[in-house]
C-alpha cells in the first residue's frame, strides 16, 4: 500500500500518536506465509518402531533375504551394515522382479511408498514401508499395502526415538547416525 495522503495528514491505517509520521511513509503489507507440517502421534510412532525392529531382528537371526525398493526415505540407516545377517538386494527393479518376490525374498522393504504402492498390492510377502507423515496423509492407499510401517523421522526428536528403539531391539549403539 502506498500512502496517498498529503504530508502531515493522518493516515487511516495509523494510530493516533504517531499518525503524522506514518502519513509521510510508504506502507507495505507483507502477506504471511501459511505453512503446514504433518506430525505423527509419538506413541503410535513408538509402537511402529518397536514392531518393525522386532521383525528386523527376527529376519537377522534367520538370515533372511530382503528386497529393497527405492532410495527415498533412507533417513540415515546403513541397511547392509546395520543388519549384517540380512541379505539385502537392491538394483534395477521392474514389475517382473516385484511379482516374483514371494519366491525369492522373505520381505520387501520399500523406501519410496508413493512410487511402489500400486505394484505391491496383493503380494504374499510382508511389505515394510518407510514413509513420512506427509506421504501417509496425502496418499492413504499406502496403508492398504503396508504390513509393517517404519515411520521416517521428520525431526531430531523422531530420529532420537528411532535410535533408542533400535538400540533396545539390536543391543549396542546405533552407529549409523
Amino acid at each position: 500500500l502506498k500512502s496517498t495522503a498529503p504530508l502531515g495528514a493522518i493516515h487511516p491505517l495509523s494510530c493516533g500518536a504517531c499518525g503524522r509520521a506514518v502519513g509521510a511513509m510508504q506502507l507495505n503489507r507483507l502477506a504471511n506465509k501459511v505453512t503446514s507440517t504433518y506430525i505423527m502421534d509419538p506413541y503410535s510412532m513408538l509402537m511402529h518402531y518397536k514392531r518393525a525392529f522386532k521383525l528386523m531382528s527376527v529376519l537377522k537371526k534367520e538370515k533372511a533375504k530382503v528386497l529393497i525398493l527405492g532410495n527415498k526415505n533412507q533417513f540415515g540407516i546403513d541397511w547392509k551394515g546395520r543388519f549384517e545377517g540380512i541379505e539385502f538386494d537392491t538394483g534395477i527393479v521392474d514389475e517382473m522382479v516385484i511379482s516374483t518376490a514371494p519366491k525369492y525374498y522373505q520381505m520387501i522393504l520399500c523406501l519410496d511408498p508413493v512410487l511402489y504402492a500400486k505394484a505391491l498390492r496383493k503380494l504374499n510377502v510382508p511389505v515394510m514401508m518407510c514413509a513420512t507423515a506427509r506421504e501417509i496423509t496425502q496418499h492413504p492407499e499406502i496403508l492398504d499395502v503396508t504390513d509393517y510401517l517404519l515411520p521416517s523421522p521428520s525431526s531430531r526428536h523422531d530420529a532420537a526415538l528411532r535410535q533408542i528403539i533400535a538400540e533396545q531391539a539390536f543391543g549396542g549403539s546405533d552407529k549409523d547416525e
